[in-house]
């Protein structure tokens, strides 16, 4: 798994969620650090990206399964990756 792997899936979560209003600013908040963790990961090796993809994933289980799909992905590419 790959750097190019976790980018590819913050897109495609992105793109799934782009126009999505019906979840909560807790939510948006938390993918945004997300997309800010991994900024900083290429720069540092510690990030706290993992947890962050892990909370996301069960905030869009119910009404986000394709999201849920993809942050889980995430979530376990960058444990994959000791992150």
């Amino acid at each position: 798994m790959s750097d190019n792997r976790i980018r590819e899936l913050l897109a495609e979560l992105n793109r799934e969620l782009q126009g999505t209003t019906d979840f909560d600013p807790d939510t948006r908040k938390l993918l945004r650090e997300l997309n800010d963790d991994l900024d900083r990961l290429e720069a540092e090796e510690e990030s706290a990206a993992v947890e962050l993809a892990k909370q996301l994933e069960s905030r869009f289980a119910a009404n986000h399964p394709v999201a849920e799909r993809i942050a889980r992905e995430l979530a376990d590419v960058l444990a994959k990756m000791g992150v």
